[in-house]
């Protein structure tokens, strides 16, 4: 077969992509990776065949949060409209920050009405829209027309992939890289807009990806453009939300980029070994997290432990004093050094969340706002494996650093950290899921199609 991938210009998204289609490669298949041309050197580094589309990223994101201000704007006019109706947000939700108030990772159901999830969708799609242009999306389809892949494996944020899927003949499924956010969104929405006369079901991704598959002449709007034929899930079942669709599971396989390992970590820890880390997406594309380094470096001075903090150049540089017991290497691979840690410290990042589920790591977690971060540690808590920080943005070391002496001295954290990695490594690896792909290819492909 000939698979295609999609994913967006980090590091982290690609990485999550990887051990699959090493897996599809290695057992014959042909596979190539499409991203914007700043991603290319990247996706070659892997060992994968990269297809450069569009422009580069930081014309893409400037893009991006331009329509996004634009429909942030549009969508406070809306919330105005209800307030002189009698039907507004209080002050305070209305005038917090987007991701707030536009919360894509709310679940709950008092809160999921028909407002909020429309609102939603409208400012998110920007973003969607952002990371898939209409240069990406005419060199996607050409690309996919031209080499005519059987299967499209498309990260949940590129819909551009479903579209090539569609214009090309292939079949196409998303690989998640946390919790099933849209799909939850969009069982939800749905079942509100059939409440709703016919004339007022007003559906923002209908709209945009109705366009675009009328623009490239395959064919009308439908869920799986949303969603996928199928969904192939590395997450643990905690994270599984109620969502009627088809899930495929795999184990998830941490990759970390061409590494080396050094000369400190070949041998055991003295005392435990403690990760610190923000994520690649963190530090390399976000700025910086929410969770300030200095409290988090304090939380761990007077503890007798070993801590590895892997933060770079201009992450150390915000901090005045680096404590006694902190090694700072700018970058160490996490699938070396969470089996000699202890517990980790980090941000909710998915690569770094499933790593330390993968080695059985206990996890102290101080959530950003992005995605699912906030929910996925939620869940981490609830199944005794975690603890986590509930606001970030006012962490304080005394707090972090009681959190951690719990999770490094009760035994309940490493039990439960232990149970889940269990679960995950009963399920099939990106290898053993190959012939599952193979066939569910074979069954969705349309009618007279030639693989």
């Amino acid at each position: 077969m000939r698979i295609l991938f999609t994913t967006v210009t980090e590091k982290a998204h690609l990485y999550a992509q990887v051990p699959l289609a090493w897996a599809l490669r290695t057992a014959g298949h042909e596979v190539r990776v499409v991203a914007s041309p700043d991603q290319a050197e990247e996706i070659t580094r892997t060992g994968l065949t990269a297809v450069p589309i569009g422009a580069d990223r930081s014309a893409k994101m400037a893009e991006a949060d331009r329509v996004r201000k634009e429909a942030w704007e549009r969508q406070q006019e809306v919330f105005a409209e209800e307030e002189r109706h009698g039907a507004g947000r209080d002050a305070d939700h209305r005038a917090g920050e987007w991701q707030d108030t536009l919360d894509i990772s709310e679940l709950r159901p008092e809160r999921l009405t028909y407002e909020h999830m429309h609102g939603v969708l409208t400012v998110w799609m920007t973003g969607f829209q952002g990371l898939f242009t209409e240069s990406m999306l005419d060199d996607l389809v050409g690309f996919a027309r031209y080499w005519r892949p059987d299967l499209v494996i498309w990260d949940p944020l590129t819909f551009g992939g479903p579209v090539a899927a569609r214009a090309c003949g292939a079949a196409h499924a998303r690989l998640l890289f946390g919790m099933d956010l849209l799909g939850f969104l969009r069982q939800n929405y749905r079942a509100e807009l059939e409440r709703r006369p016919a004339a007022l079901r007003e559906d923002p991704l209908e709209e945009w990806l109705g366009w675009v598959l009328h623009h490239f002449g395959c064919g009308p709007f439908d869920e799986e453009t949303v969603v996928g034929q199928w969904t192939i899930d590395p997450m643990p079942g905690v994270m599984r939300l109620p969502v009627d669709l088809r899930y495929v599971p795999v184990r998830h396989v941490p990759y970390n980029g061409p590494a080396t390992v050094p000369g400190w970590l070949r041998e055991p820890p003295k005392r435990p070994r403690v990760c610190l880390t923000l994520g690649l997406s963190e530090r390399e594309m976000l700025g910086s997290s929410s969770a300030p380094l200095a409290d988090l470096l304090e939380a761990v001075s007077e503890l007798d432990v070993e801590v590895v903090a892997t933060l770079n150049d201009d992450q150390l540089a915000r901090i005045e004093h680096v404590p006694g017991n902190v090694r700072t290497a700018g970058f160490v691979p996490l699938n070396e050094l969470l089996p000699t840690c202890s517990a980790i410290i980090h941000h909710g990042g998915f690569g770094t969340l499933q790593s330390a589920l993968v080695h059985g790591v206990p996890q102290v977690i101080a959530p950003d706002r992005q995605l699912d971060n906030r929910r996925k540690t939620e869940r981490m808590e609830q199944s005794g494996a975690a603890l986590y920080v509930r606001d970030a943005d006012r962490l304080s070391a005394t707090t972090v650093r009681d959190m951690l002496t719990r999770v490094l001295e009760e035994p309940s954290f490493a039990a439960n950290a232990a149970r889940l990695r269990t679960e995950l490594l009963g399920r099939p690896t990106p290898a053993g899921l190959v012939p599952v792909l193979e066939r569910l290819t074979a069954e969705h492909r349309p009618a007279g199609a030639v693989p």
